[in-house]
C-alpha cells in the first residue's frame, strides 16, 4: 500500500506541472536510466599500460604517455572490443630502430618482428607475455582502493598467452582477468581479423578500464630484463570501440505493476467465490 500511495502522490504532483515541463522531466529521467552503449578510445602506440591509474614509470629508451581510462557504469559485467579498419590501426614499436625500423603490426601483434614479447609489469600492475608485439592490452582497477606504486616486477600474477585457440591462448572465447592484471585484447576476435567476438569479464570491484600498449627494451627478449620502456620510438594508433555487456536486469516498474495487478485480481476472484458460498 505504501508504494501505491507514493505512486499516486507522484501522479498528483505531475498533474500540477505544465505539460512541456513534464515532458522535459520524463526525458531527463529516460536519459539517466539508459545504459551507455559504446565507449570510443584512440590508443596511441606510446600509451604505456603500466602508467594506468597515475603510476609514474621511468622506462629505458623513452617514457610512454598516460593511457586512456574508461569509467565502468553500474551493472556492467563484461566488455567486447573492436578495432576499426584502416591504415591508422597499425603501429610500429621501432620507427627509428636499426633493422626493425618501419615494421608495422596490427592490434593482435601480428607483423611485429619478434615471435613473442615479455614484460615484467610495474608497480601495482602485472606484466604479460604474448605472441608478437605491440598488441592492444587492458587493465581493470578499483579507483576507490587504488594505490600507485613503483618498482619491477609488477604485483600480481602475469598472464601468458600462446598462439592458437582456447584458454591460455590469444584465441580464447572469454577471459576473466583480475584487478590490476594486464590482459591481452588484440582486435577482440578469436583470430587475427577473423573469428568470433571475445568476451572480457569485469572483475568484482572494478571501476575503471585502461587501454594501452605493453612495450620493453628488446621486447623483453635476448637477455633484456623486460621492464616497461622503449616507448620513445613508437608510432601509430588504434581506434578502439569498447561495448559494455550487462548482467541480470532488475525488473522494470511496469513488471512490478503487472505483478501487483495480478495479486489484486486473484483477491477479487477469491472474494466472489466466498460470496457465492
Amino acid at each position: 500500500m505504501l508504494s501505491i500511495k507514493i505512486a499516486l502522490e507522484g501522479v498528483r504532483t505531475m498533474r500540477k506541472i505544465p505539460v512541456l515541463a513534464q515532458l522535459s522531466i520524463l526525458g531527463m529521467l529516460s536519459i539517466a536510466s539508459t545504459p551507455w552503449a559504446h565507449a570510443y578510445s584512440t590508443v596511441l602506440a606510446t600509451d604505456d599500460i603500466y602508467m594506468a591509474g597515475g603510476q609514474t614509470v621511468t622506462g629505458l629508451l623513452g617514457v610512454g604517455t598516460d593511457p586512456g581510462g574508461i569509467s565502468i557504469g553500474s551493472g556492467v559485467t563484461a566488455f567486447t572490443f573492436g578495432v576499426t579498419g584502416g591504415v591508422t590501426d597499425t603501429i610500429t614499436l621501432d620507427e627509428n630502430f636499426n633493422s626493425h625500423a618501419g615494421i608495422w603490426n596490427d592490434a593482435d601483434g601480428v607483423g611485429a618482428s619478434p615471435a613473442s614479447s615479455f614484460n615484467t609489469g610495474f608497480g601495482s600492475i602485472s606484466g604479460i607475455t604474448a605472441p608478437g608485439a605491440g598488441y592492444l592490452v587492458g587493465v581493470f582497477i578499483d579507483a576507490s582502493t587504488w594505490v600507485p606504486t613503483t618498482g619491477t616486477p609488477g604485483a600480481g600474477t602475469a598472464l601468458t598467452f600462446l598462439t592458437g585457440s582456447g584458454p591460455g591462448t590469444t584465441g580464447f572465447t572469454s577471459l576473466a582477468p583480475a584487478l590490476d592484471q594486464t590482459f591481452y585484447i588484440g582486435d577482440g576476435l578469436t583470430g587475427d581479423g577473423v573469428g568470433t567476438t571475445q568476451t572480457f569479464y569485469v572483475p568484482s570491484g572494478a571501476t575503471e578500464l585502461y587501454l594501452g600498449i605493453s612495450d620493453a627494451n628488446g621486447y623483453g627478449n635476448n637477455g633484456n630484463n623486460g621492464n616497461p620502456g622503449a616507448y620513445g620510438d613508437n608510432s601509430g594508433e588504434y581506434d578502439v570501440t569498447a561495448t559494455p555487456e550487462y548482467g541480470v536486469v532488475t525488473p522494470e516498474p511496469s513488471s512490478l505493476l503487472l505483478f501487483g495487478t495480478g495479486i489484486l485480481g486473484m483477491a477479487g476472484m477469491l472474494r466472489r467465490k466466498l460470496r457465492a458460498k
